[in-house]
């Protein structure tokens, strides 16, 4: 049995080949992309000049005001030699309403096409590689991340914005203590995340409120204005008559009287 053989000069191998060249670069295309790429910047300057937005995040967090997602898994790689712990695989759980609408932020900020479920997910998880840097944990860059929402994975590719996420809580408490912020002390989740009128000054929960010294002469703000009493009169003497011209004693009045008839 000779079977068919097709040629590219026939219309229906060109058709085809058209239809798996628009396969392949259909599913390129639904995979996640980078939206804002910072790979030409260093991390630490990243960090620094708050790139990603999370000194507010890790503030709330370091104030006990809301939780940081939850450690689902770890896997810890020793290097042999002195069995130290150099790097690992985490998977991180966001559940929570301050979790999901700071890495609902992050990724719309950072990355595109991402998958439409992650928009009404009750819980999101996302699973790194890590190294050890200097002491500092941070998300590997030559791997994929996988984000977990439900039961799809996804491909995440590297940004270093998520390693900020993860793991740079002692980087932003530095930070913090450099530029002299202090904790804050309500929390506001309206925005997906906790800020200040001032971004560089908190205030103490058990600050004593301000007082403002009143003079005492001022009139109290809540009472009106009065005018006060005129002082009272001061007595009025009645004057003396004027003495007579040439009298040694008071005058008396003069009466004056027509002379009498003769």
């Amino acid at each position: 049995m000779r079977l068919p053989s097709f040629s590219l000069r026939s219309p229906l191998s060109r058709l085809l080949v058209a239809v798996c060249l628009a396969v392949t670069a259909l599913a390129a295309a639904c995979g996640i992309g980078l939206r804002r790429d910072l790979s030409t910047i260093p991390p630490g300057q990243v960090g620094f000049d708050d790139m990603c937005g999370l000194q507010d995040y890790f503030d709330t967090i370091e104030a006990k005001l809301a939780a940081p997602p939850s450690l689902v898994s770890a896997v810890d790689m020793e290097n042999q030699s002195n069995a130290r712990v150099q790097g690992g695989k985490n998977r991180f759980s966001f559940e929570t309403e301050f979790q999901l609408k700071q890495l609902r932020r992050i990724l719309d900020e950072n990355w595109k096409s991402l998958p439409e479920p992650l928009a009404k997910a009750d819980r999101i998880d996302i699973e790194v590689h890590w190294s050890e840097k200097a002491g500092v944990q941070r998300v590997v860059t030559d791997s994929d991340a996988e984000l977990i929402v439900g039961h799809e994975s996804f491909a995440l590719p590297y940004q270093v914005c998520l390693s900020e996420l993860l793991f740079g809580a002692p980087l932003y408490r530095q930070r913090r203590l450099m530029a002299g912020r202090m904790l804050p002390y309500k929390p506001l989740f309206g925005d997906g995340g906790f800020k200040l009128d001032n971004p560089d000054a908190g205030a103490a929960a058990s600050a004593p409120a301000a007082t403002v010294a009143v003079p005492a002469s001022a009139a109290p703000v809540s009472a009106p204005a009065t005018a006060a009493p005129p002082p009272p009169a001061a007595p009025v003497r009645a004057a003396s008559p004027a003495p007579d011209a040439g009298a040694g004693t008071p005058g008396r009045p003069v009466f004056k009287q027509a002379p009498p008839a003769h």
